[in-house]
C-alpha cells in the first residue's frame, strides 16, 4: 500500500479505485490507511457538511484543476480536502498566501473528491448555503467527518504523550527562563555614517543592478542570494534596511520578513519586499498586514522608484511608539495574570488585545495560544502557536504545545516535525531525552 501511494498520482488513484472495487475495505477504512501513510487526517466527504461560503476562497477552476475543496473555516483556518495521491506542501503554502489563512489539509480519495467538488460548487451556484454528503440528512449542521490515522480498522501503536505534562513543562520554561531574544518594551537606535542595506534576491542580474545603484547613492550594501544566507547575515549587526525578494530558495521571502519583524533585535529594520509573481494591491496588503513588510514593489520595477522607496523608508520614523509598546505590555501582563488564576476567557480577551497591538511579538501569540486552548478553541490555539514559532523558530514552549495539538487533531507528521525542532532547542539533557522517547513512539 505504501509503495503504491508513493507512485505517480494517476497510478496511485487507479490502485485505490481497484482496492475499493475488490471489497477488501470500505472507503472509511481505506481513508484511515491513507491518513496513517500521509500523517494527516482524512475527510469522509459522504458524512461531511460544508458551509458553501468557504468555497469563495478557492475559485472553481482552481479547485477542479488541483483537486482542492474548502470544507470549513473553523478557528480562522482554511480546512481543505486534498487529493491524497498528489497534494504537496508547496500547493498549501501558495494557498495560504493567496487566501491569507493558515491551511489544514484533509486527505480524500481523488474520485470522491472530484465528485464532491462538482456537487458543492453547483450547490453554491444554485444559491444554497450548505452542501451535505450523501450520508447526511439535509438538516445536519456543518462539520467535517474527520478520520484520524489508525481510527478505523488499522492497528497503530498508542502514542503516550501526556498533554498537560509537556504543555506545563513548556509554559514553566517560558516563564522561568526567558530566551536570549526576550521581548524589549522600547528601544531607539541612532544611525552613524551611511545607511547599510541588505539586498536579498536569487536573480544575479537584479542583485548586481541593485547593489551597484545603491552604492552609487552612497549606501553600504551587502547581498544574499537566498533566505538562508540572508538569515546568517542578519545574525551580525542589523542593517538599516532590507530589500527582500518574495520568491527565494530555502527560506521563503515572506517567512523571512515575518521572522525579521518577530525578532526583538531586528523588528525596527524596515523591509522593502519585491515580487514578480504576487501582483496587485491584495498581495501588497497581505505582505504588510500578515508578514510585516513596510513597503511592497512589483517586478519589473523602475530603478528610480526603488531608490525613492529606499530613501523614504530610511527617513521614516521606525516601529511602535513607547506608549503603544507599553499598552501591549499591560495587556500581556493582564492576560497572563488571568491565566495563572484560572480565568482563560478573560485571559483570551486581554491577550487578543496584546497580539493585535503588537502582532510581531512571539510571546504574545504563545500566551494567546494557551488561553485559546483552555477555552476549547483548538484550531485558533494552533494558529497562535504557529505564529509564535514563525516569529521565533526556536520557541521551545510553542513547539511542544504545537506537537500536542497536531497529535490531538490527527496531524501526526506535523507533530513529529514540531518535536524534532523542539529537540534541537530543548533547555537540558533530561528534556531532550523525554522528547526523543516520544519521537521514537511516533516514528
Amino acid at each position: 500500500m505504501r509503495s503504491m501511494l508513493a507512485a505517480t498520482p494517476a497510478s496511485a488513484a487507479a490502485f485505490l479505485e481497484r482496492v475499493l472495487e475488490s471489497g477488501a475495505v470500505n472507503e472509511p477504512e481505506l481513508l484511515s490507511i491513507v491518513a496513517e501513510h500521509l500523517g494527516i487526517p482524512a475527510a469522509d466527504l459522504s458524512r461531511t457538511a460544508i458551509p458553501l461560503a468557504a468555497l469563495e476562497l478557492i475559485p472553481r477552476p482552481v479547485a477542479e484543476a488541483d483537486l482542492l475543496l474548502p470544507i470549513s473555516t473553523e478557528g480562522a483556518r482554511l480546512h481543505v480536502a486534498v487529493d491524497c495521491t498528489s497534494y504537496t506542501q508547496e500547493t498549501l503554502a501558495e494557498l495560504q498566501f493567496i487566501t491569507g489563512m493558515l491551511v489544514s489539509p484533509y486527505a480524500a480519495l481523488p474520485a470522491t473528491l472530484e465528485k464532491a467538488i462538482a456537487a458543492a460548487y453547483e450547490a453554491r451556484d444554485r444559491g444554497e448555503e450548505s452542501w451535505h454528503g450523501e450520508g447526511l440528512s439535509r438538516e445536519a449542521p456543518p462539520g467535517i467527518a474527520a478520520i484520524r490515522p489508525g481510527e478505523i480498522g488499522v492497528r497503530t501503536d498508542e502514542v503516550d504523550i501526556p498533554t498537560m505534562e509537556i504543555d506545563a513543562l513548556a509554559f514553566e520554561i517560558e516563564g522561568a527562563e526567558p530566551p536570549a531574544d526576550e521581548e524589549i518594551v522600547h528601544q531607539e537606535t541612532v544611525r552613524v555614517g551611511p545607511a547599510r542595506v541588505l539586498v536579498v534576491d536569487d536573480e544575479p542580474e537584479i542583485l548586481r543592478l541593485l547593489e551597484k545603484s545603491l552604492r552609487a547613492e552612497g549606501y553600504v550594501v551587502e547581498t544574499a542570494r537566498d533566505g538562508l544566507e540572508a538569515e546568517q547575515k542578519l545574525k551580525g549587526p542589523p542593517p538599516d534596511l532590507v530589500v527582500l525578494d518574495a520568491m527565494l530558495p530555502h527560506v521563503h521571502g515572506f517567512e523571512l520578513c515575518s521572522r525579521i519583524k518577530g525578532d526583538a533585535r531586528l523588528r525596527n529594520v524596515p523591509v522593502l519586499m519585491m515580487s514578480a509573481v504576487y501582483r496587485g494591491w491584495r498581495f501588497a496588503q497581505d505582505a504588510r498586514e500578515a508578514f510585516g513588510a513596510d513597503d511592497y514593489l512589483e517586478k519589473p520595477f523602475h530603478l528610480a522608484d526603488v531608490l525613492r522607496r529606499v530613501h523614504n523608508q530610511l527617513e521614516s520614523p521606525r516601529g511602535m511608539s513607547a506608549e503603544q509598546k507599553e499598552a501591549a505590555e499591560r495587556s500581556y501582563k493582564e492576560g497572563v495574570d488571568h491565566l495563572s488564576h484560572g480565568r482563560p476567557a478573560q485571559a483570551r480577551g486581554a491577550l487578543e488585545q496584546a497580539a493585535k497591538a503588537d502582532p510581531f511579538s512571539a510571546r504574545n501569540h504563545f500566551a494567546l495560544g494557551r488561553a485559546l486552548r483552555e477555552t476549547g478553541e483548538a484550531f485558533r490555539a494552533m494558529s497562535a502557536y504557529e505564529k509564535a514559532v514563525e516569529l521565533r523558530p526556536t520557541h521551545f514552549a510553542a513547539l511542544c504545545s504545537l506537537a500536542e495539538l497536531y497529535l490531538e487533531k490527527g496531524f501526526r507528521r506535523k507533530a513529529v516535525e514540531a518535536l524534532e525542532r523542539a529537540l534541537n532547542c530543548a533547555p537540558d539533557g533530561r528534556t531532550r531525552d523525554g522528547i526523543r522517547t516520544r519521537l521514537l513512539r511516533l516514528l
